[in-house]
């Protein structure tokens, strides 16, 4: 039989392994995503950047590239139209939109979003 001791380091060591299995899956998801998300600036000249670390991602929304001038009422626009496809991001700052999925993200739950993501930008274009 093992002391309290020996289950406490064996429950760390198990605690470990799933904490560095964990890190790699989300670290998977997360470097696609923001690869994903910042593709999508190809096809929506309202993404002016977009940047973040792990899951958290920041997607700055611009009506001009060049002036950087900040497109808060388009912001606010995509965060809603988002909204009513199932999508809850938020707004941030005067013109920035913040994913922050939980940790629990699926590569599949992830690929939803950014197409949410990419039809909201696109309505809230064709609407501008």
């Amino acid at each position: 039989a093992g002391s309290d001791g020996q289950f406490a380091r064996e429950d760390a060591v198990c605690a470990g392994h799933f904490v560095r299995g964990m890190t790699k899956r989300l670290a998977n998801v997360a470097l696609n995503d923001a690869a994903r998300i910042a593709a999508l600036a190809d096809r929506h000249p309202l993404i002016g950047d977009v940047r973040g670390r792990g899951l958290m991602i920041g997607v700055e929304l611009v009506r001009d590239r060049q002036t950087k001038e900040r497109a808060g009422t388009e912001r606010d626009a995509v965060v809603m139209a988002a909204f009513r496809r199932g999508l809850l991001v938020l707004a941030a700052g005067q013109n920035v939109i913040r994913l922050s999925p939980p940790l629990v993200l699926t590569r599949e739950q992830a690929d939803i979003a950014v197409g949410i993501l990419d039809e909201s930008l696109a309505e809230v274009a064709a609407n501008s």
